[in-house]
């Protein structure tokens, strides 16, 4: 009875910590919110339903359209309430990460399996995960199903987890490509040293599952040319930078970004926790057998840490610095099942017992700091979509039932953020979409802060007429300036 009140009372935390900033609407909202939220309002309107993703940071490749196809569901479920968005990632982040601690739970056990909920309840890194509405997010959860499939591989060598297996790095690949590119070689050569036999003997199980996924992109390149296909390859054997970082540098910035990942598993990144707990796995990986580890689960280990070092080695021959630091998502549960095994095997051996307690007792007490720091940190920050969605609602009480003109301005151009609050305002409560000109003289502007003043002042000088004065201005809590600009003809008095 103790064992489930603890698993209960770490559940609560863990959905309170991401419950909380969908309520309050702290969450992130941006461009890429606004975009994609406005992809899948324009799905539904025009029936065209689309075979690639957003944009990538490599022009001319998109990631996949299942992130498109995911939206749609809250999008229909909610008719397009902006934190409907929020809510479904939640909800397929918990449950997710619920089914991987049952999986857990039932190979390595209570205290390691607990110690992974307790990790991830308060892990900054994972609890952004659960409210971070971009297609990125999904690979997380597309990882934790890759390491369930591989530990049936050398369970059961059935077929199916070879599907599976391959399904999951498709779908990897389709939630975040930088991150697919890489894995999904690193993986077959892994999966080649590790069980040569049964990839021989059943790969076509392996690449059917490893194309499904990817059936949307496959019928957008032969429409298209191989269009993304040509550009991938461009960007890989294009001509290199006139002064490339030297390999000691790259190799160096590399570590440090692996190094980062493992920080993000603990609290607010503390290093000291971080390196200690680093010490300790780093030990047990090196007496699995000692410590009476079971060879299936020895074998697990040692595969993951394989995919870890190969990755890090692959990483060194790209020697750009643009992705590194977050397009990665996901590895981090690499190292987390790194940190349960060794715990399984200090539980497995009596001597070192004591050392698995005493980890989940700080683990806990963690726990319970985080969440009293949050429930007395009583303010709600003027952020995310909290901040768009009350400037929106500030414009509209000012203009009740009557055509208005508004312009906005973002730092990154395309203002998809109130776009999106906009036609929503519209569909569902039947207000007006404002103009983008002068009505009865009058325009409203919304100018969000811009750290850049020289673009925000040329912007200005495009936008706002010469004989316009300022009638009115508020300047909300995050810097944001909602303006009121009319034109007098000074003949009428």
């Amino acid at each position: 009875m103790k064992k489930i009140f603890i698993v209960v009372f770490i559940f609560l935390i863990f959905i309170y910590l991401r419950i909380t900033p969908i309520i309050n609407q702290t969450v992130p909202y941006t461009y890429d919110q606004g975009r994609d939220f406005l992809k899948a309002e324009e799905i539904v309107r025009d029936k065209n339903i689309p075979f690639i993703g957003p944009t990538t940071g490599i022009q001319g490749v998109y990631h996949g359209a299942w992130w498109y196809y995911f939206l749609l569901v809250p999008y229909l479920l909610t008719s397009g309430w902006p934190k409907g968005f929020y809510y479904a990632l939640f909800f397929l982040n918990t449950t997710a990460n619920i089914l991987f601690f049952i999986f857990l739970y039932r190979v390595f056990g209570y205290l390691p399996s607990l110690i992974f909920f307790m990790i991830v309840s308060i892990s900054p890194y994972f609890i952004r995960n659960a409210f971070f509405v971009s297609n990125d997010m999904m690979a997380p959860i597309f990882v934790m199903l890759l390491m369930f499939s591989i530990y049936k591989i050398f369970e059961s060598k059935e077929k199916k987890y070879l599907i599976l297996t391959g399904l999951s790095l498709g779908f990897i690949f389709e939630s975040e490509v930088a991150f697919g590119i890489f894995l999904i070689p690193v993986s077959i050569l892994t999966l080649l040293i590790y069980k040569r036999d049964i990839v021989s003997k059943k790969i076509l199980f392996f690449i059917t599952g490893l194309i499904l996924p990817m059936v949307p992109r496959l019928l957008f390149e032969l429409k298209n040319g191989f269009m993304q296909s040509k550009a991938l390859v461009l960007t890989f054997f294009q001509k290199k930078e006139a002064h490339p970082l030297l390999f000691g540098a790259v190799a160096e910035e590399r570590f440090r970004t692996f190094v980062e990942y493992w920080n993000d598993l603990f609290f607010e990144r503390n290093k000291t926790l971080s390196f200690t707990i680093l010490a300790f796995v780093i030990i047990a990986l090196f007496v699995l057998k000692k410590l009476k580890v079971e060879p299936v689960k020895r074998k697990f280990a040692y595969f993951f840490l394989t995919i870890i070092g190969i990755l890090f080695i692959v990483s060194l021959f790209y020697r750009g610095n643009f992705f590194w630091g977050y397009y990665f998502q996901g590895a981090q549960y690499f190292y987390l099942i790194l940190l349960i095994i060794s715990v399984y095997g200090a539980v497995k051996l009596k001597k070192t017992l004591f050392l698995a307690y005493f980890l989940g007792f700080i683990l806990f007490a963690l726990n319970l700091v985080t969440v009293y720091r949050n429930f007395y940190n009583r303010k709600t920050s003027f952020l995310g979509l909290r901040a768009d969605s009350e400037i929106v609602n500030y414009i509209y009480s000012n203009n009740v039932s009557r055509d208005f003109c508004l312009k906005i301005y973002t730092p990154p151009v395309f203002p998809f953020t109130y776009r999106y609050l906009i036609d929503y305002k519209n569909r569902n409560l039947k207000v007006k979409i404002p103009s983008d000109s002068f009505v009865n003289n009058k325009c409203w502007y919304i100018i969000d802060y811009d750290d850049y003043k020289e673009r925000v002042s040329d912007w200005r000088k495009n936008n706002i007429p010469e004989k316009a004065k300022l009638i009115k201005m508020v300047n909300f809590e995050n810097g944001t300036n909602v303006e009121l600009w009319g034109i007098f003809d000074p003949n009428v008095p």
